[in-house]
């Protein structure tokens, strides 16, 4: 966990050296916004997976009919 912990402070002080650099501020932001949600998210998949099984996804209608 320590080394994601640096590699995201490793993105943060890149994207601020790049808003100090002239680089736009919302885009910057947004892109950290972004790759922290897909981390999670992912994270959050594979303890589904993990916990749960890997199911197939159900389209709700029924084989019989």
């Amino acid at each position: 966990m320590d080394r994601d912990a640096e590699s995201q402070e490793d993105r943060a002080l890149r994207s601020l050296r790049a808003i100090d650099g002239g680089a736009d501020i919302g885009a910057e932001a947004l892109a950290l916004a972004n790759e922290f949600t897909d981390r999670q998210t992912g994270r959050a998949t594979a303890w589904m997976r993990r916990t749960f099984g890997s199911r197939g996804r159900s389209t709700g209608a029924s084989d019989e009919g």
